[in-house]
């Protein structure tokens, strides 16, 4: 049986990073939006990355979301995110070399060390 995720959680996971850092948006809406899905797909693994051609998207439960909450812009074109792309998407990153370990790989150790 799937667990579906609560889109009431999704909104309060996603405000909960929002407010972890004052440039939370700029980095998520600007840059490492994949890797906002990656954090997302790890807390809701039912979460797929869709892409408009400017943006990651991610879908849960037929809902889309970013750094925002949840997306209003039902008229978007979007497609689902495809292995070809993910290297693209992962190296489109916001002041990469002055960033040091991504959102994921803080995540991943501080998981491990539980």
């Amino acid at each position: 049986m799937i667990k579906r995720a609560n889109s009431l959680k999704v909104v309060d996971f996603i405000k909960t990073i929002r407010e972890s850092f004052g440039a939370s948006i700029a980095v998520y809406r600007f840059g490492n939006c994949y890797q906002f899905y990656e954090i997302l797909k790890s807390v809701f693994p039912e979460a797929e990355a869709f892409y408009d051609g400017n943006h990651v998207w991610t879908k849960i439960d037929g809902k889309f979301y970013d750094i925002l909450g949840e997306s209003n812009l039902f008229n978007r074109r979007r497609t689902p995110v495809t292995d070809d792309m993910i290297g693209s998407l992962s190296k489109n990153k916001m002041f990469d070399e002055e960033r040091g370990p991504s959102p994921m790989e803080i995540l991943i150790k501080n998981v491990e060390s539980l």
